[in-house]
C-alpha cells in the first residue's frame, strides 16, 4: 500500500487572497470624488468603479486627481474581475512608472494573479514589493501570500520561511499551521506534521475534517494502528465523500490486518474502491484464508498470480496452501510449482519446491516426472531440512515408477550409499533385468540380474535373481547353467513368487540334460504343490517322459493314461505318447490299435501326422505291408514336403524289402527332387545307390547322381569327415571354433551333402556369439529348404530381425515360421510377435485375429496375455469399436506391466472425458501421474487431456498452466505438442 498517499484532493481554498486597498486617498472636495471615496472605503467596489469611471469621463480633473482616479478605476476593475482589468492595470503602470501607486499596484496585481491560480505571475509581481514598505497587517498578508505561492510552486523551503513564522500570528495562524503541517507531512517528518496539525485542530475545530486524513495516514505509517483505526472511524463518520470513504476504509482495514484482527479487517478492505494493487489482493486473500474461507482466499490470490514479482510468489505459495486446505491437491501442485520458479524470497521458494515435490510424489505430477522433481530438489537444496524426507520419496518413486534403467542411473550418482540405497539399487537391477527378459533381450537381462546377485543386500532379491538367470540360461540352450542357477535358488528357504515354479523349471532343465532321475524328482515335487490345471497336466507329461528315460515305462504309461483321461492339458500328446510307449514295451498290436484310434479321434492334432507314420512303421513291423502302404500313400498326397518325404522314404524301403526295386527307386528319386538338400534326400540317395549297386548299374547311378546339384560323386566320405568334425565342435557348444570349421566346410563343399545343415549350424553359432549380422546369410540359406532345420532357422532369423527393428523382414519371416512349424513354442513365439508387428503396421484386423490366438494359448505368460489384450484394445479403438476397447482397457487397469497400466488409465480418463465427467477424468490422470510418472508418452497425452478437462470446467488458469507444462516438458513428442498448442490457441482466442 502507498503509505504516504495524501488523502485530500486539494489544499484549503477561500482564504481571501485579494483585499481592498484601504489607504487614505487625497481627493478634492469634488462631490463625485467624495462619493467614489466613500464607496471605496466601504468596499462597495462595483459602485465605486462606476463613479471613478464617471469621473474620468465627465469631470475636469487635475493631473494628480486624474492619476489617482485612473489607478482606482483600474484597481476596482481588477477587484471586480472585469474583462480587460489586467491590461488596464498594466497600462497604468506603464503610463505612470514613477507613480506612488505603482508599488501598491504590484501588490494588487500579484494578489489578482494569486486569485486566478497563476502562481508564476503572482510570484513575479508580489516579489516586486518591499516588505519593509508595508504596514504590519499588510506584511502578514504579504508573507502569507508569498508562502502560499511558493508552496504551490513546490518551493517548500521558501514556503516554510514565510509560513512557519505565521503559525503564532493572530490573522493567519490556522492557515499557516495547516500548510506547514502539510509540508512536513510531505517530507515524512511526521512528528512535526502532527505538531502543526494538532495545533490547528485544537485551535479551530472546523479544520478537523481537513486534518483527520493526514492524521490517520501518519498514525498508520508510524505503526499506531489502534489510533489510525479510531481516527479513521471518526473521519468516516464526518466525511461521506466516496473518495474519503474508500481510502480511509483501506487504512482501517490494513491497520486491523497489521493487528492480525482479520475478521475486522475484511469489511474495511472490501470497501476500497480504488485500483487494487497486488498487496491489496494479498491482504484480502490472506485475511479470508485465516478466516478459513478458502474459496474466497483462492479468488483473491488468483488475481495476483499472473504477475512476476515478490507479491506474486507469495500469492502462489498461499494459493497452494488454500488449495490444500480444500483438498484440491492437483491445483495446489501447479500453484507451488509457480512459487518455486520465483526467487524473490528464497525461503518461500524452498518451501514451495518442497511442497511441489511432496505433492508430485503424493498425487502424481502430470507436468513432469515425479522422479525428476524429487531429484531436482535434492540437487538444489543439498542441505535442506527436508532432504531425508525427499530422498525417501525419491527412492520409492524410482522403483515404483517402473523406469528401472533411469533409477539405476540416478542411484549410481549417489556417492554415500547407505543400506537403503544399496537395497534400492539391487531391486532396480533385478526389476530391470526381468523387464529385459520379457523383451527377449537375454544378454542384457543377464548383466543386470548378475548385478543384483553381486549386490546381495537383500537375500530375497538375490534368490529371485537366480531364478531368472536360470530362465535365461534355459532359453539360450545352456541347460547346465540353468540347472545350476535353479539349484542355487533352492538353497534359500524364503517363499517368493517364483517358488511355486522353481521345480517345474528345474525339471525341464534336467530333462534337457537327460538327467532323468533328477528331472523326475523335480516334477514330482512340483506336482505335490497341486499346480493349476494346464501346468499340472504338462508336468505329468514331462514326469512320464522322465520315467521313459529311466526305463520305468509302467509308471510312464500310468501317467500318460491319467493325462489322457483328464479334461485339461495336452490330452492328444498323452494319448500319442502312450501309444508309442506300448511299442517300446514290445506290444506292437496294442500300439497299432492305439494309433489307429488316435488317428481317428484326433484328426487335427499336431501329432496326427507322426502318429500315421508310427502306425505305418508298426504295420511294417507286423508284416502288414498293405496297410502300411495305404497309410503312406495317403500321407504322400498331403501338402507338406517334409512329411511327404518321410512317407516316400518308408514306402521306398517297404517296396525295396519286397523286391520291388523299380518302384522303390522312383520313390527315392522323387524325394531327392521334392526335398533337395534335406537329410531325407541324402538318405534317399544312399538307398537309391543301394538299388543301383544291387542292380550293378554303376553308370546309371553316376549319371543320375550328376543331375543332383547338391550331391557330389566320390567325395562323400571326405565331406562327411569334414562335416562331422565341425559338428562335434558345434554340439559341444564351442561356437567360435565351430564357426571356422563350418565356414571352411561350406566354402569347400558349397553343394555338398550336408551344406544345408552346415548353414544352419553356422548361423546358430554366429547367433550364440551375438554376431547377428553374420548369422543372417547362412540362416537364410538354410531356411530356403523344407528340412528339419527350416523352423529353427526361421526362428533365429525372426529373433535377429526383431532385435534390429527390421520389421518388414521380421514380419515375412514370422509368417513363414508360423506356416511351416509344428512346434508349439515356435508358433507361440510367432503369434506374439506377429501380433505386435501387425499392430505397429496398422493392420488392425490381423492384429486382432492374432491377439485372439495369443489369448487362446493358456501357456502364455500373464504379461504376454496382457499385451495381447492391450493390442486388441488398441486395434478395436482405431476401428471405432470403442465399447469393446473400453471393456478391455478397464480389465487392464490391474495389469502386471506399468506401461500397460498407464495406457489403461489414460483411456479410462479419455472415456470419462467423452462422458463429460471432467473432474473424475482429472482424478484418474493424477492417479496415472502418481503411480506411473516414468511412462512419459501416456503422461504427456494425459496432460493435454487434463487441460481440456480444466477448459471444460471453466478453469482457464489451470488449463493454460497445464498446456504450458506439456509444451515445456515433452518436446520429444511433437504430436502431443501440436495438440497442446492447438488447444491453447482455442482457449485463448
Amino acid at each position: 500500500m502507498r503509505k504516504d498517499k495524501i488523502l485530500i484532493a486539494m489544499l484549503m481554498s477561500g482564504v481571501g487572497f485579494i483585499s481592498a486597498q484601504t489607504n487614505q486617498i487625497n481627493f478634492d472636495d469634488n462631490a463625485v470624488f467624495r462619493k467614489a471615496k466613500n464607496l471605496f472605503y466601504t468596499e462597495t467596489f462595483l459602485a465605486a468603479n462606476y463613479e471613478f469611471e464617471n469621473a474620468l469621463k465627465n469631470e475636469d480633473l487635475n493631473l494628480a486627481n486624474t492619476e489617482a482616479t485612473e489607478y482606482y478605476s483600474a484597481l476596482t476593475n481588477l477587484i471586480n474581475d472585469k474583462q480587460g482589468a489586467e491590461e488596464q492595470f498594466l497600462a497604468f503602470q506603464e503610463k505612470y512608472p514613477k507613480s506612488v501607486y505603482t508599488d501598491n499596484g504590484s501588490w494588487e496585481l500579484g494578489s489578482f494573479y494569486l486569485k486566478k491560480g497563476n502562481f508564476d505571475k503572482a510570484y513575479k509581481y508580489l516579489t516586486l514589493n518591499k516588505i519593509e514598505d508595508l504596514t504590519a497587517r499588510k506584511r502578514n498578508e504579504y508573507q502569507f501570500k508569498l508562502g502560499y505561492v511558493n508552496l504551490m510552486k513546490g518551493n517548500n523551503d521558501q514556503a516554510l520561511t514565510y509560513l512557519e513564522p505565521l503559525t503564532n500570528s493572530d490573522t493567519f495562524e490556522d492557515e499557516a499551521n495547516f500548510y506547514v503541517g502539510h509540508i512536513y507531512y510531505g517530507r515524512r517528518d511526521f512528528a512535526k506534521a502532527m505538531q502543526y496539525f494538532n495545533a490547528v485542530r485544537q485551535n479551530n475545530p472546523s479544520y478537523e475534517d481537513k486534518v483527520l486524513p493526514y492524521l490517520v495516514q501518519i498514525e498508520f505509517n508510524e505503526g499506531e494502528y489502534e489510533k489510525a483505526i479510531s481516527d479513521g472511524k471518526l473521519l468516516l463518520a464526518k466525511n461521506h465523500t466516496s473518495f474519503i470513504q474508500s481510502e480511509v476504509s483501506k487504512i482501517i482495514g490494513e491497520s486491523y490486518f497489521k493487528l492480525k484482527d482479520y475478521s475486522a479487517a475484511i469489511p474495511y478492505l472490501e470497501k476500497y474502491q480504488g485500483k487494487m494493487s497486488n498487496s491489496d489482493y494479498y491482504q484480502l486473500g490472506y485475511a479470508y484464508y485465516e478466516q478459513k474461507d478458502y474459496q474466497k482466499a483462492v479468488s483473491y490470490f488468483n488475481k495476483i498470480v499472473n504477475q512476476k514479482d515478490a507479491w506474486a510468489q507469495t500469492a502462489y505459495f498461499q494459493l497452494g496452501n488454500a488449495y490444500l486446505k480444500t483438498n484440491q491437491k492437483q491445483e495446489a501442485l501447479s500453484a507451488y510449482h509457480s512459487a518455486a520458479n520465483m526467487a524473490y524470497d528464497q525461503k518461500i521458494q524452498e518451501d514451495a519446491f518442497y511442497n511441489y515435490a511432496k505433492l508430485s510424489y503424493d498425487v502424481g505430477n502430470p507436468y513432469q516426472p515425479a522422479t525428476t522433481v524429487l531429484q531436482s530438489f535434492v540437487e538444489k537444496y543439498p542441505n535442506s531440512k527436508y532432504k531425508n524426507e525427499i530422498n525417501t520419496y525419491l527412492i520409492d518413486e524410482l522403483i515404483s515408477g517402473g523406469n528401472y534403467k533411469n533409477a539405476i542411473k540416478i542411484l549410481a550418482k549417489i556417492n554415500h550409499k547407505d543400506s537403503q540405497i544399496r537395497e534400492a539399487e539391487q531391486l532396480a537391477s533385478f526389476l530391470y533385468g526381468t523387464e529385459l527378459f520379457k523383451e527377449n533381450k537375454f544378454p542384457q537381462a543377464k548383466t543386470y540380474l548378475e548385478n543384483a546377485v553381486e549386490n546381495n543386500t537383500k537375500a530375497e532379491i538375490t534368490q529371485r535373481a537366480y531364478f531368472w538367470l536360470g530362465e535365461i540360461a534355459y532359453r539360450q540352450g545352456n541347460y547346465t547353467e540353468a540347472a545350476k542357477n535353479f539349484e542355487k535358488f533352492k538353497t534359500y528357504r524364503t517363499t517368493v513368487p517364483e517358488s511355486k515354479e522353481i521345480n517345474y523349471q528345474l525339471g525341464y532343465a534336467y530333462l534337457k540334460l537327460k538327467k532323468f532321475e533328477a528331472s523326475a524328482q523335480a516334477f514330482k515335487t512340483y506336482l505335490a504343490t497341486n499346480p493349476p490345471g494346464n501346468f499340472k497336466a504338462d508336468a505329468k507329461l514331462r514326469l512320464a517322459d522322465s520315467y521313459v528315460g529311466t526305463k520305468n515305462t509302467n509308471s510312464a504309461l500310468e501317467l500318460y493314461d491319467e493325462v489322457a483321461k483328464g479334461n485339461i492339458g495336452n490330452i492328444d500328446e498323452a494319448v500319442y505318447n502312450k501309444a508309442v510307449l506300448l511299442g517300446v514295451n514290445g506290444d506292437l498290436k496294442a500300439k497299432a490299435q492305439a494309433l489307429e484310434k488316435f488317428v481317428v479321434n484326433y484328426p487335427v492334432s499336431r501329432f496326427n501326422d507322426n502318429a500315421q507314420l508310427e502306425l505305418a512303421d508298426t504295420y511294417i513291423q507286423l508284416k502288414e505291408t498293405n496297410k502300411a502302404l495305404l497309410i503312406l500313400d495317403n500321407l504322400i498326397k498331403i501338402d507338406n514336403n517334409e512329411l511327404k518325404a518321410e512317407a516316400r522314404l518308408r514306402k521306398g524301403l517297404v517296396l525295396y524289402n519286397n523286391k520291388n526295386n523299380k518302384d522303390a527307386l522312383t520313390e527315392f528319386q522323387l524325394i531327392v527332387k521334392e526335398s533337395p538338400r534335406s537329410n531325407l534326400a541324402y538318405q534317399a540317395i544312399e538307398n537309391a545307390k543301394r538299388i543301383y549297386l544291387d542292380n550293378g548299374d554303376f553308370k546309371g547311378f553316376e549319371d543320375w547322381a550328376k543331375t543332383i546339384d547338391f550331391y557330389t560323386v566320390n567325395t562323400s566320405e571326405i565331406e562327411s569327415l569334414a562335416f562331422d568334425d565341425a559338428m562335434r565342435k558345434f554340439d559341444a557348444k564351442n561356437y567360435n571354433e565351430a564357426i571356422n570349421l563350418l565356414q571352411n566346410f561350406i566354402n569347400q563343399y558349397p553343394n555338398g551333402n550336408h551344406v544345408n545343415e552346415a548353414n544352419y549350424a553356422l548361423g546358430e553359432s554366429y547367433y550364440q556369439t551375438n554376431a547377428y549380422d553374420k548369422a543372417i546369410q547362412p540362416l537364410s540359406e538354410s531356411a530356403k529348404f523344407d528340412t528339419e532345420n527350416k523352423g529353427d532357422a526361421l526362428l533365429r532369423l525372426s529373433q535377429i530381425y526383431l532385435s534390429q527393428n527390421q520389421n518388414t523382414k521380421a514380419l515375412l519371416t514370422l509368417e513363414n515360421l508360423y506356416d511351416v512349424s509344428n512346434k508349439n513354442a515356435y508358433r507361440s513365439f510367432a503369434e506374439v510377435n506377429l501380433m505386435r508387428l501387425y499392430s505397429k503396421n496398422g493392420n488392425h484386423d490381423k492384429a486382432v485375429a492374432m491377439a485372439d490366438k495369443v489369448l487362446a494359448n493358456k501357456k502364455n505368460e500373464s504379461s504376454v496375455i496382457q499385451e495381447a489384450q492391450l493390442t486388441k484394445a488398441r486395434s478395436l479403438f482405431v476401428k471405432n469399436d470403442t465399447a469393446e476397447a473400453k471393456k478391455i482397457y478397464s480389465s487392464l487397469e490391474n495389469a502386471g506391466s506399468n506401461a500397460v497400466k498407464a495406457e489403461a488409465l489414460y483411456y479410462k480418463a479419455y472415456f470419462l472425458n467423452k462422458d463429460k465427467n471432467y473432474k473424475k477424468s482429472n482424478e484418474v490422470i493424477f492417479d496415472l501421474a502418481s503411480k506411473y510418472s516414468e511412462q512419459q508418452l501416456w503422461g504427456s497425452q494425459a496432460l493435454v487431456l487434463m487441460a481440456e478437462n480444466y477448459y471444460k470446467l471453466g478453469d482457464l488458469y489451470q488449463a493454460n498452466f497445464t498446456l504450458n507444462s506439456a509444451i515445456d516438458n515433452y518436446q520429444e513428442f511433437p504430436e502431443v505438442i501440436a495438440k497442446a498448442k492447438a488447444l491453447k490457441k482455442q482457449i485463448n482466442k
